[in-house]
């Protein structure tokens, strides 16, 4: 499913949005690939309420829910990012949720606030992951759904398609690179795997933090 998003052309724009809105065949279908294997993994929660740590516009988190099947009620949902101009946009998309700015190394909730905690596409651009893994652990009940790029073959796919060359295909803002496993060693530091799933070229994680 592509996301239409009708903003003017000086509108504030993010490679997420730019993500989500991009019409190529081929990324479109990797996208809804990935969004179906996180749904698959959201379900198993069953979250009365859930936090999108790192929601930038609210579109991955919306299509996960949408996929998973998620009963009525829905769940509660919570989106927190520090772009103002990504929230602009997530409020108009996601009328149903509310959002709020804030910082994920210092999030804003109590501890154990949350049934899910959900951050995909975040811990990479960390300078302090582990910090960043720790406070997403805190504001849990239960259950952390995490996802980051699973290298080197998201690199390896943007090179190919001739996408950040001169970093050797690298994003700008990535300053954590893990392989599947080493990200799994890196989240069983602070929290228990309780089942991972690869999306090429992702690597998604529900992890038990009770």
């Amino acid at each position: 499913m592509m996301v239409q998003v009708e903003t003017p052309a000086t509108a504030y724009t993010s490679s997420n949005l730019r993500k989500h809105t991009n019409p190529n065949p081929l990324q479109r279908w990797l996208l809804e690939r990935f969004h179906r294997t996180a749904a698959t993994l959201c379900a198993q929660s069953n979250a009365t309420s859930i936090l999108d740590a790192g929601c930038g516009e609210g579109i991955a988190l919306h299509r996960v829910l949408a996929l998973s099947g998620t009963a009525t009620p829905m769940p509660t949902l919570v989106g927190l990012d520090n772009s103002l101009g990504a929230l602009k946009i997530a409020r108009t998309l996601q009328t149903r949720q509310s959002f709020t700015s804030g910082d994920l190394l210092n999030l804003p909730f109590p501890d154990k606030r949350f049934d899910l905690v959900v951050s995909m596409e975040v811990l990479e651009h960390l300078e302090n992951p582990h910090l960043g893994l720790q406070e997403l652990c805190r504001v849990s009940r239960r259950w952390l759904l995490l996802s980051v790029p699973n290298e080197p073959f998201f690199r390896g796919a943007n090179f190919l398609r001739a996408k950040n060359v001169r970093a050797w295909g690298n994003d700008p803002g990535h300053v954590n690179h893990w392989s599947s496993q080493a990200f799994l060693r890196f989240v069983s530091t602070q929290c228990r795997v309780h089942t991972w799933r690869t999306s090429f070229p992702w690597t998604l994680a529900l992890c038990n933090t009770a």
